[in-house]
């Protein structure tokens, strides 16, 4: 399996997770990691592949959709490109000069003007971005959802009407460094009650793809339903003070499961 594509999806989770749980979450990526007892022999039977890109199709079934900007294909490209850097810095100066900006040590990698666009005439980062819901797509159609979320990868599906084959997409060439996995301040998400009866439609996503995987790799639903937990505290910030979220997420997920089998 490619770890780029891997690493990809886990520096995506980096863009939108809380920063003051990193520590918290690259434990989590390792247990995450450590379900694949044995080398995948496909992309498509990668675990940790599974669980990162639900993950972030999470996030972004959660989050309005935000269009990339398109640089221009011709001789107005480099005066467009100049402009993006010049219009980055001021960004980046702005925010190291707030007021409510303690100390500033993010590192920008910087595309070169000729690497913006790929073979495909997309943005590189659009492009890869593409391969990544064509890949995590892939993978439902492989190990499907639950009944209750098709709804859900019906949108994810409907993000990209026209979604090239995979062949037709880049690929992730490179893990991103670690100085440019500083997390950023996304679109706070709603945080349900504590112990609500059905689970919010991100807690649904979750429990009902990343359960059912990690079921066919030998976890309970009780386990399963513990790293769901987890997921929810390190990547969307979601806290459990009481410890009791596992068992409700159990309940919730046996409830749902019980409710579609006999409907």
């Amino acid at each position: 399996m490619p770890p780029a594509a891997l690493q990809w999806f886990i520096s995506h989770i980096e863009t939108f997770a809380p920063a003051v749980q990193r520590e918290e979450r690259q434990q989590l990526y390792a247990t995450i990691l450590a379900l694949q007892s044995a080398p995948s022999t496909t992309l498509y039977d990668d675990v940790g592949l599974f669980v990162f890109a639900q993950i972030v199709a999470a996030h972004q079934l959660a989050t309005p959709r935000a269009s990339g900007q398109r640089p221009e294909r011709s001789s107005a490209q480099a005066t467009w490109y100049e402009k993006e850097r010049q219009r980055v810095a001021r960004l980046l100066l702005q925010i190291a000069e707030s007021p409510v900006v303690a100390s500033w040590q993010a590192t920008v990698t910087y595309y070169e003007a000729a690497d913006v666009t790929c073979q495909h005439g997309r943005n590189q980062k659009t492009c890869e971005a593409l391969y990544a819901l064509r890949l995590t797509l892939h993978l439902l159609e492989r190990h499907p959802a639950a009944r209750w979320v098709r709804k859900q990868v019906e949108r994810l599906r409907q993000r990209e009407p026209h979604l090239p084959p995979l062949h037709d997409l880049c690929a992730p060439l490179a893990p991103l460094s670690d100085e440019t996995l500083e997390p950023a301040a996304g679109v706070p998400l709603e945080v349900p009650a504590a112990g609500a009866r059905a689970p919010d439609d991100l807690t649904a996503y979750l429990l009902g793809t990343i359960v059912g995987r990690l079921r066919h790799v030998g976890l309970t639903v009780g386990q399963s339903c513990a790293l769901v937990d987890r997921i929810l505290h390190c990547c969307f910030g979601r806290p459990d003070p009481l410890g009791t979220r596992p068992a409700v997420l159990t309940e919730q997920w046996r409830h749902l499961n019980q409710q579609r089998s006999g409907a």
